[in-house]
């Protein structure tokens, strides 16, 4: 203001600052604030503005614009507008004293009607000084505009007044004309300084909204109706365009109308020219279903629909099959020729490759294909081994493309060494005939065939080995099949390789004529496509099989039908190949293989030259590798050895032979070359120098070429010191280091450094504390310390014998070192020895036990220590162990049963193994225990009492008829049964009969059974072991009783449910679920029918085993057989025990004869020497006597009798072994049909299993199915329900005909989509019955594939148990070898000992005669002595001599060397005696004594 200095302006001081709000608070005329510009001294002034913006908001529609300024008004200022945000500045009004020279304007403007009324005028009018303030500015916007009174009508003007911002221009200051002098404080006192800003306005709607409000983000936007939008509701709403936006007037609304879409979308537009063609402008955008049109009032191109409601199809017609793209109502589109389909999208039958010209003919080979080719595609379906597009060429790896061959082509066999492969020239087609003249029941073995029990034909040796030419062939199968009959159904087996197939037929033919007598013929194909199971073995394995077929088999499931005979095999024939012989069609089938490197023949069957097997003697099947010879000779093809030339040897000829030298891998003749060393021995040429330095001279020589000794030997080879000598080794017994230096003396040769604890000249003895052999040729079996075990041992000082090295051992105890238990006795302790173990003989494997623990080797089920108690859960303590009781967990109070395996049951349960539940009990929830049922069920025991008495009856029946025949009566076995649903559960009355039968067959054979206990002898003591194995055979025949006993009881249950009566139940289900259930009883009934049949079939085929076995002539006469071998056996033992007995005695005799002779001899000895007598006539004297020629001869008498004794025991025993033999063989074939048996009880009870499930699911089932009575009234109800459900059906149908009206021609489309709906669903549900019936085909070999798993099982098991009886047969064979060789070893031993004896004496009696007389007669006496008490001792026991003898051999090398001792010190003696006596010569006379 124009106040003091101290009232200034600061905008940055928030309380100094006077912004643009001052302009709104106008309230108190006479206190007024205002705002205010810099001053003019600031340089405020024209051309320099000053700017005052408005922001509205929103549009507004303004009216006035009012400024009250507290200064003078500006010399020139102007108001500007926007129209929209962000738009340009456009000028409202100009204010200035000079417009036209400050805004280019002229002052004053009139508007006439029909000019643009969107001009901005400039006046004068408020541009003076005065007032100096207060001064008002007013500016109209509609004043002086020709249409402001038809503002409605006029857009322009309407456009005019509307404004978003508002801009007030301040150009140029009023003044008095002083400012030009400068003067700051003139300057300071010119400024803009406004006190009010007022603008009047409405909010701009366009007359849609009566009020304006802020929106969510607080802007201020109109209150919008008549369907517009926007924040001046300037627009209609998205759908809302069916006509052009307007403005609303006083007149009209101008709502928005909405589009007309059909209801299939949400999105418009306005369309200008649709709007004048139909007054409608609103047109459809993203129209659903497949429509178009501006309305979405049709379909698109190439869409359908049959109803304006539904939605468009697509036609879909094939562009190349159709005429045209587009379909007609029905969605069915113009084909055309030779394209069929709904949409012509396939050509007919016998065409392919759909294409714009049309479609072509099938090409398929005929051969090769599996029908006719893809309609699309045009590609043939191929068979499994051809390729090509029209399938007429065979896969790699195949060859022979045929009509009849199931996968096409044949696989390359060439023992897969080789893939590829083509027919083979040279061979000619040839067929194996064998015909079977009165069919295979003729004889056993017509035709060379043969027939086993298992209905299996065997064929003869023409069928079998080497059969690969008859691969993918036929094997035809004859029949004569009577008028009206029927071929069985028929099965061929091949084993070979190790494998086992089964084959089914590929086609049959019947006889034309059905009433007459013909032939009908089987063709089976030997190739893996037609196995029985899946999946199928590969090519090369079956062409394998067929390499080495071992056997071939027919089997037939029953005997065929006919009205007046049976079905007879007449004749097989084989389809071979043979080499070409005349002009009988060629064998296409047989390949010729084209062999890779390595390989030759035509089936690459041997390996080339230069090639051997990768497996020495591997044959055919194993590769063939290049032979490694290094060119230096050939290798054989099967063994794979070289056979190496030019002095080369090895494997791989890789080295040269001994005594040449050189590189043998170079590959040439001379590559080794002659050695130049001593003897042609070995060499090698250095390679820096190529010097040949010889490797291998003659032992004690060294050097380039072998000229000196080496270290370690003796003597000159090249006569430096003398003669030559060869250079020989120092002789110490290989106790010495060869690399040492010093071994031995270089001219005397004695040893002088010993090893390995030995000593002596020669290193000839062991050290003392050691033992063993010094001479020995390896250091580890030289002389070894004693190392005695404290505990075991008798004293620690005590040294060990200096030979074996044994130490003195506590009772029980045995090893060298005295550290192990003797077998039967464990628990070593110091200075006592070891316990006897102590084992059961029946509960224990052997009379041996841990050597700590004492515990025995139990049998299976034994427990205990000594093995002397049966385990919790075992019963039957016997030499086999025991045996399981397998007591119910649940209905048995405990695990362990009584000795017949019976077990105590809980209150409820019954059985033998407590293992169901009592009559009138139930099993509880979750099976824990059985509850006893109300008393209700006293009727229904009431009702199962008299169905037993109709059970019994139907059991006389079955007794009376032919139950004799092991399948059971037809009736049985091929399901039939009296028609209606109400007695289906009879079927199962005869079974129970016939398990009776089983019974009374069972046991007739255990009479049967116990009559052969007695009459083969039991009682006596020589049939111990035919006695158990018939007292086995019991066992299983009582066992498979109890388990027929148990099925006959279930049966009987089963038909008591099927016929008793039920409880009343409350049925309550509509009649459709009553069928339901009816059909799921029906299916129940077969599956228990067909569950009964297999369990007859098991015991059937039990009862048959067991019968052959125990009732068969073959069986007593086997036994007879049995018998008498064993018979024999025991009086070869009696024999053997004789021989032994009588030559016992003998043998004790001789050995008194020499201990009473060695007993004289000592005697004597001992007089002579008390005597003084000399030795020479002691010599003499024992010469005279003719006591050891008498011993000499009696030995030899003795020897000659037992070497006699020992070949009559050798022969016996091999005697008694080959009778054994056969002895053998019979019982494993008797172990074997025990197994058999003990599989098929197995199997019954697997049967017996399955019944009582099936027992207990209809139980389950009983509850819910209807008494007679009940049935009735569901009848009677569920006819009111049907009744009444037709009459609601009626009126609902006469309801919607009167609905529906005109629907009828509508209904026309609509059953005619319906029918192709129907069309698309039975191709569907085919679909569905083929994948269905891929379902059944996968789960029938799963099926098959657990059966093949389950005979597999079974046969290993009675391998298991063949091998089992085997072992033990073997172990006792061997134990009796193993007595014969200890008996015969005792014999020789005995021999042995006898011989060393008499040589010991002998020697003893030389020694006697040489002794040196000069020696002490005493000593020599009593190392006699000594001599003579040790060979009493060793003669006085009654066991092998063998090591006693090596203590008199150590004993004579001692006194050798002994002997050696003196003398070598009696030459030191005499030697010191003439160096004392020549030293005595030389001394000076007066040195020497005296005397």
């Amino acid at each position: 203001g124009a106040g003091t200095q101290c009232q200034r302006c600061d905008a940055a001081d928030p309380a100094r600052h006077h912004n643009a709000s001052y302009l709104t608070d106008f309230h108190n005329p006479d206190d007024s604030t205002w705002w205010q510009s810099p001053s003019m001294a600031f340089g405020v002034q024209h051309p320099t503005s000053v700017n005052i913006t408005l922001r509205l908001g929103k549009a507004y529609e303004i009216s006035y614009v009012r400024l009250k300024f507290h200064t003078s008004r500006p010399e020139s200022f102007a108001i500007y507008k926007r129209s929209r945000p962000g738009g340009p500045w456009e000028p409202y009004q100009f204010y200035s004293a000079s417009c036209q020279r400050t805004y280019g304007r002229p002052e004053g403007h009139s508007l006439r009607p029909g000019d643009d009324e969107r001009v901005a005028f400039c006046t004068s009018e408020f541009s003076d000084i005065s007032p100096l303030s207060g001064g008002n500015v007013a500016f109209s916007t509609l004043e002086g505009r020709p249409s402001a009174y038809s503002f409605e009508d006029s857009p322009g003007l309407q456009d005019w007044v509307t404004s978003t911002e508002l801009l007030v221009s301040l150009d140029r200051l009023n003044t008095f004309g002083d400012d030009i002098f400068g003067d700051p404080r003139v300057l300071r006192s010119y400024y803009y300084a406004v006190s009010d800003l007022s603008v009047g306005g409405r909010c701009k709607c366009n007359g849609h909204a009566s009020e304006c409000g802020p929106d969510a983000a607080g802007q201020l936007v109109c209150r919008c109706q008549h369907h517009t939008a926007g924040a001046d509701c300037e627009r209609c709403l998205p759908f809302f365009r069916d006509r052009p936006w307007a403005r609303a007037t006083a007149r009209t609304a101008n709502e928005c109308l909405p589009c007309n879409c059909s209801g299939r979308s949400e999105n418009c537009t306005f369309d200008l020219e649709l709007f004048r063609s139909t007054g409608h402008g609103g047109h459809c955008h993203g129209c659903r279903d497949h429509t178009a049109g501006p309305h979405c009032e049709r379909c698109e191109e190439n869409f359908y629909r049959w109803d304006a409601r539904a939605p468009c199809q697509p036609c879909d017609c094939h562009p190349a099959g159709s005429l045209r793209l587009q379909c007609d109502a029905s969605g069915s589109c113009p084909c055309k020729p030779l394209v069929t389909g709904w949409k012509c999208d396939r050509c007919l039958p016998g065409f392919h490759s759909l294409s714009e010209g049309g479609c072509r003919p099938c090409a398929c080979s005929a051969a090769g294909s599996l029908g006719t080719c893809d309609p699309r595609s045009g590609s043939c379906p191929c068979k499994q081994k051809v390729e090509g597009s029209l399938c007429d060429r065979c896969r790699p790896g195949t060859f022979n493309l045929q009509l009849h061959n199931p996968a096409g082509c044949s696989s390359c066999f060439c023992y897969g060494h080789s893939k590829a492969c083509t027919a083979a020239a040279g061979f000619q087609a040839h067929h194996v005939l064998s015909s079977l003249r009165h069919g295979k029941r003729s004889g056993p073995k017509a035709g060379g065939w043969k027939s086993d029990p298992q209905s299996l034909l065997l064929s003869p040796e023409l069928f079998l080995g080497d059969q690969r030419l008859s691969y993918g062939q036929p094997l035809t199968l004859t029949f004569q099949v009577p008028p009206g009959g029927s071929l069985p159904p028929t099965q061929l087996r091949l084993e070979g390789a190790g494998l086992r197939l089964a084959l089914k037929p590929s086609d049959q033919s019947v006889p034309q004529d059905a009433g007459q007598q013909g032939q009908a013929q089987v063709h089976f194909l030997l190739q893996e496509t037609s196995e029985d199971t899946l999946p199928a073995l590969p090519a090369f394995h079956f062409q394998r099989v067929l390499a080495n077929l071992t056997a071939l088999c027919i089997r037939t499931s029953g005997q065929g039908s006919g009205l007046s005979g049976q079905v007879l095999l007449s004749e097989v024939r084989l389809t071979s190949a043979r080499a070409q012989q005349g002009r009988s069609p060629p064998a296409t089938w047989v390949e010729t293989c084209s062999c890779p490197q390595g390989y030759t023949g035509q089936f690459c069957e041997a390996c080339a030259p230069g090639y051997k097997r990768e497996m020495p003697q591997g044959g055919p099947y194993v590769n063939c590798v290049p032979c490694t010879c290094n060119q230096h000779g050939t290798c054989d093809p099967s063994t794979g050895t070289c056979l190496c030339g030019h002095h080369t040897e090895g494997p791989s000829c890789e080295r040269c032979l001994t005594g040449f030298y050189g590189n043998p891998s170079s590959g040439q003749a001379d590559d080794c070359k002659p050695c130049p060393c001593p003897g042609q021995s070995a060499c090698t040429a250095i390679p820096e120098s190529g010097e040949v330095v010889c490797t291998h001279c003659p032992p004690g020589q060294r050097g380039r070429r072998c000229e000196s000794c080496d270290d370690g030997f003796f003597g000159d080879p090249l006569g430096l010191s003398g003669a030559p000598q060869p250079c020989r080794r120092c002789q110490c017994n290989g106790n010495m280091d060869p690399n040492a230096i010093g071994n031995c003396d270089p001219l005397s040769g004695r040893c002088l450094r010993c090893l390995h604890n030995t000593t002596g000249t020669y290193c000839e003895r062991c050290r003392e504390g050691f033992y063993g052999s010094a001479l020995a040729p390896r250091p580890a079996d030289k002389c070894t310390p004693c190392s005695c075990s404290p505990v075991g041992s008798v004293s620690e000082q005590m040294s060990c014998d200096s030979v074996t090295g044994q130490c003195p051992c506590l009772p029980h105890v045995t090893g060298r070192d005295c550290s192990l238990c003797s077998p039967g006795f464990y628990n070593l302790h110091p200075g006592r020895g070891c316990r006897s173990c102590m084992c059961h003989p029946l509960g224990s494997q052997e009379n041996q036990c841990h050597p700590e623990t004492g515990q025995c080797h139990c049998r299976a089920g034994v427990m205990g220590l000594a093995c002397d108690r049966c385990q919790l859960g075992f019963f039957g303590f016997s030499i086999k162990g025991c045996r399981a009781c397998r007591c119910s967990p649940l209905g048995a109070t405990s695990a362990q049963c009584h000795e017949n395996s019976t077990c105590v049951c809980r209150p409820g349960f019954v059985g033998y193994k407590c293992d169901r539940c009592q009559d009138n009990f139930f099993p509880a929830e979750g099976g824990a225990h059985c509850q006893e049922c109300p008393p209700c069920y006293g009727l229904v025991k009431e009702e199962v009492a008299k169905l037993k008495a109709r059970l019994a009856l139907m059991e006389e029946w079955l007794q009376g008829s032919d139950c004799g025949y092991p399948w059971g009566p037809p009736d049985i076995l091929q399901g039939e049964a009296p028609g209606g649903n109400g007695d289906q559960g009879h079927h199962l009355l005869p079974g129970t009969g016939q398990g009776r039968g089983l019974e009374g067959a069972v046991k007739a054979s255990r009479e049967r059974l116990q009559a052969l206990i007695e009459a083969s002898g039991c009682a006596q003591a020589g049939t111990a072991k035919t006695c158990t194995q018939l007292a086995d055979l019991g066992a299983t025949l009582e066992s498979s009783q109890d388990e027929i006993l148990n099925a006959a009881s279930i049966l009987t249950s089963l038909a008591t449910l099927q016929d008793g009566s039920s409880q009343p139940s409350n049925w309550s289900h509509l009649a459709a679920e009553a069928r339901a259930l009816a059909r799921g009883h029906r299916d129940t009934a077969a599956e228990i029918k067909t569950t009964v049949h297999r369990a007859l079939l098991a015991s059937n085929t039990s009862s048959s085993l067991l019968w052959k076995l125990a009732d068969g002539r073959a069986a007593l006469e086997t036994q007879h057989d049995l018998e008498d071998r064993y018979q024999e056996v025991q009086a070869a033992q009696r024999a053997l025990g004789t021989a032994l007995a009588r030559e016992l005695p003998k043998a004790r005799r001789v050995l008194a004869s020499v201990q009473q002779g060695t007993d004289n001899s000592t005697l004597l000895l001992a007089s002579l020497a008390t005597a003084g007598a000399p030795v020479s006539w002691v010599f003499g004297a024992l010469r005279g006597l003719g006591w050891v020629q008498v011993l000499e001869q009696k030995v030899a008498s003795r020897e000659r009798a037992a070497t006699k004794a020992t070949r009559a025991l050798q022969a016996s025993v091999q005697a008694a072994l080959q009778r054994t033999e056969p002895l053998t063989q019979l019982r494993q074939e008797a172990t074997a049909a025990l197994a058999r048996a003990s599989s098929s009880v197995q199997a019954a009870s697997v049967t017996v299993m399955g019944a009582k499930a099936l027992l207990a699911d209809l139980q389950g089932m009983k509850l819910w199915f209807p008494r007679p009575k009940d049935q009735a009234a569901l009848r009677r109800r569920a006819g009111v329900i049907r009744d009444r459900l037709l009459a609601d059906t009626r009126k609902k149908t006469q309801q919607a005909e009167r609905m529906l009206g005109n629907s009828v021609l509508l209904s026309s489309s609509t059953r005619k989509k319906s029918r192709e709906a129907e069309l698309l669903a039975k191709d569907g549900a085919k679909l569905a019955r083929a994948s269905l019936q891929d379902g059944k085909q996968g789960h029938r070999r799963a099926r098959q594939l657990a059966s093949q798993t389950q005979a597999t099982f079974t046969q290993a098991s009675q391998l298991v148990l063949t091998s089992g009886a085997r072992r033990r047969k073997l172990e006792e064979a061997e134990q009796v070898g193993t007595g014969l060789n200890t008996v015969e070893q005792q014999i020789r031993e005995s021999r042995i000992s006898l011989e060393k004896d008499i040589e010991a004496l002998s020697e003893l009696l030389a020694r006697l005669g040489t002794l040196d007389t000069h020696e002490a007669p005493s000593h020599a006496l009593n190392e006699t002595q000594q001599v003579l008490d040790s060979l009493r001792l060793q003669l006085g026991s009654q066991g092998a001599l063998q090591g006693k003898l090596r203590l008199l051999e150590q004993e004579s090398e001692q006194q050798r060397l002994q002997i050696q001792g003196f003398d070598s010190d009696l030459a030191e003696i005499r030697a010191d005696k003439q160096n004392l006596e020549a030293i005595l010569r030389n001394l000076p006379a007066h040195c020497a004594s005296p005397k």
